[in-house]
Parts: C-alpha cells; structure tokens; sequence
C-alpha cells in the first residue's frame, strides 16, 4: 500500500506550527497492551510481569533464576506508598487494592474504599494492626518505595520495582551512601539482590559503575519522552486538584468508622510538642570529581563504611 501522506519531517513545520509544545500521539491506545512493565521479587526471585505475560529473569545458558539483577534508578517518588487490602496481601498478586496512597499523606483519589481521610489516622496505619506470620507486630497497610528502573541495555524500558517496607532501612542508608559522595541514583548502575540472611525477599543494592555518557543521554531522553509512563510508575504523576481531593473527602467522610472517628478526635485533642532543633554543622562531602580517576571513585562506592 502506498504511502499517501505528505512529508512532515521536524525541519520542514511550516513556520506557524514550529515552536509549538511537544504533543503526545493521541492515538497510542490504538496499539498500546496497557500498562507498564513490573517487577515482582516473590519466592526471592524475580520477575517481570508485562500485562498478562509472566518472565522469569534468568542468568547464563542454563536459564537459572537470577540472584540479582543490573538497572539504573531512572526516577523515583521521594514518598512513601501505602497499600492495603482487606483480605491481605500476597506478594505477585495483579489484584486492586481496597485503598492505596503515593504520598504517605491521604488516599489516592481514585482508591476503590478509602479507609479513612487522612493515613496518618487511619487505624491500618497504626503499628500492630498486622500480627505476622511469626508472631510478630506489623501495619496492615504496608509501606512500600515505588522506583522506576531500566535495564543499561534497555534504558527505553522503564519498570516499576517497589521496595518493600522490610527493606526501606537498606534503600535509605544506599542514598545516603550516594548522597555523601554527591551521586544521583540515575548515575550509577545499581545491583539489586536479595538478602539470604532473612527469610523474606529483602532486597540489597550496591553500586557496581558509574553510568557511560551516551547512557546518561539516553536516561535523560527517557526521562522526557516518557514522562507520562515514568509518572505512572512512581505514582508521581497523578496530581490530585483542590475540587478532586475535596470531593474525596466528602467520600470518605461518609464512610468513617467509629474507629476512625476516635482516632481523628485524639489526635485533633493531643497537644503539640514544640520541638527546637539545632542546626548541626556542615560536612564536606566527597563529590565524584574530587577524585583522580573512575576507578578510585568507584572504590569509594563500595557502601560499606
């Protein structure tokens, strides 16, 4: 079939279109599966789940599990995620959860049950609202880090890896690392494993190198043309306005529990503490061009000091 349309190169606009905002194709549905990519670490392995399609992220020939895998940090929501079902949460599971919040502040606002108007009230919120497995206390609605990461070789691939709550400690003490040296997540590739001293999939991360320029590039390409799908998968992109979040409050409101009312009423009645902090003095922190070379950069990103 020939191709009847005129040509509509970039450099050849006509004068009154150039200049104009970079548009989204409107009819991506047309061909799109729905969705993005996931990483699910059940069972201390990995996979990736595309839609209906389940992958197993294997290593060598063999086609043995992977114990860890190799990405870069594209993006991530510097907030905590809440997620809760009422019959309880298994790891893998592509079920919507009863209520759910991607700033740690309040329900997202198209949550199918908000459970109360803001999280930190709400009683699944609270420590011991979960006894687990063995005994022990937890929240029923778990914390979790949503991070948006590509393989190096797939950089145009970005995927959703949420961190669970029983390995929040190990991610904030990697950025920490990362930050004393004056290095972005996305400027290094990051190994992300498993920690076999637990018996849940904790999760472990090391950086291994800095990224190349022409990956750097291609990051900051991804980071632009993909902005919608990366706002998607950190659950940054889903801005709530004054009149949305108002009318998710009415819902709510409607919805309380006598639980949920004492629990608003003690913490509008608590006093508040009036806390004074000192400022601490400043650290000179180790920047990457404060070395001579890659390599000694490198060897001071090894995270364990």
């Amino acid at each position: 079939m020939a191709n009847d349309m005129v040509a509509i190169t970039a450099s050849k606009l006509p004068a009154h279109l150039q200049g104009k905002v970079k548009t989204q194709n409107a009819f991506a549905s047309a061909v799109s599966v729905g969705g993005f990519p996931v990483i699910s670490i059940k069972g201390k392995v990995f996979h990736i789940q595309r839609g209906d399609e389940r992958t197993l992220v294997t290593k060598g020939e063999e086609g043995e599990p992977a114990s860890s895998l190799e990405a870069v940090i594209v993006a991530v929501n510097p907030n905590k995620s809440k997620v809760f079902y009422d019959s309880g949460y298994e790891e893998g599971s592509v079920a919507k959860p009863t209520c759910y919040s991607n700033d740690g502040i309040a329900p997202a606002a198209d949550a199918e049950d908000p459970q109360a108007k803001k999280c930190a009230v709400c009683p699944h919120n609270q420590w011991g609202s979960r006894i687990t497995d063995n005994g022990g206390k937890g929240k029923a609605c778990a914390d979790s880090m949503r991070l948006a990461i590509a393989s190096p070789t797939q950089l145009n691939d970005p995927m959703l890896l949420r961190v669970p709550a029983a390995s929040l400690k190990t991610l904030g003490q990697y950025g920490a690392q990362l930050a004393k040296r004056g290095v972005e997540p996305q400027h290094v590739v990051t190994r992300i494993g498993f920690d076999y001293n637990v018996a849940h999939p904790a999760l472990t991360f090391k950086a291994i190198r800095f990224v190349e320029e022409h990956e750097m590039e291609e990051v900051e390409g991804v980071l632009f043309e993909e902005e919608e799908t990366i706002g998607l998968i950190t659950g940054t992109g889903n801005a709530i306005t004054p009149e949305v979040e108002h009318k998710a409050d009415e819902v709510v409101a409607v919805k309380k529990s006598p639980k949920v009312v004492e629990a608003e009423e003690e913490a509008e009645a608590a006093p508040k503490a009036e806390v004074k902090v000192e400022a601490a003095p400043k650290k000179e922190t180790a920047k990457v061009d404060d070395y001579d070379s890659i390599d000694e950069a490198l060897d001071n990103l090894d995270f364990d000091d």
